[in-house]
């Protein structure tokens, strides 16, 4: 009997080492393992918040990417629809590279059309100016012509200019001043006096 109770006592001593052992190393993992890695992650917390950081606002970030990581990984479906998405934006690309393409030929005929105009403007400028030159030359020359029929006299003006087409003789009337105008008028064929201040009139 004594030999039974020695051995349920040795049974029971040996029990209590192995729960001992066990408990030891629960205890090991909590001082040793557990409670720093909370300390650190705690400390780390309040050293982010004091230095500014939105720790949710970061957390929630790597969470999100943490997902996003493990639905890539997650199956083949998951891979099938990224083909899907990759395929979509390659098909995408390839439309705005026609885009652009088409872009950058429509802007090269505006800068053609655009060429063309300037050079066009260009050249009615040119012959405005030159329309002009002529157009002074041409008045700078009727004045001097005025002037010597102003300095005849005027039965003698009034007999060169009964002899010009109308059109002619009406420019130079023009030119001139009344007082010369009128004596030439009066000296003139009243036929053609008359035709010539009725296209005077006007003015």
């Amino acid at each position: 009997m004594e030999s039974k109770a020695e051995q349920q006592m040795t049974n029971q001593k040996h029990e209590q080492s192995e729960n001992e052992k066990e408990y030891g190393k629960i205890q090991w993992f909590f001082y040793v393992i557990f409670i720093p890695f909370i300390f650190a992650i705690v400390t780390s917390i309040v050293v982010m918040t004091m230095a500014g950081i939105d720790v949710p606002k970061l957390a929630q970030k790597y969470s999100t990417k943490i997902e996003e990581m493990s639905s890539v990984f997650s199956g083949e479906d998951n891979i099938e629809i990224a083909n899907k998405k990759i395929s979509l934006l390659q098909k995408t690309i390839e439309e705005q590279k026609k885009e652009i393409s088409n872009l950058k030929t429509e802007i090269k005929r505006k800068q053609s059309d655009l060429e063309g105009s300037q050079k066009e403007i260009e050249k009615l400028t040119k012959d405005l100016h030159e329309l002009e030159e002529k157009q002074q030359l041409a008045t700078m020359q009727l004045k001097e012509v005025v002037k010597v029929y102003e300095t005849m006299s005027a039965k003698k003006a009034a007999a060169i200019l009964s002899e010009l087409p109308n059109e002619e003789s009406l420019d130079i009337l023009k030119t001139m001043n009344n007082e010369a105008k009128a004596a030439i008028l009066e000296k003139m064929d009243p036929k053609k006096a008359a035709q010539l201040t009725i296209m005077l009139k006007p003015e």
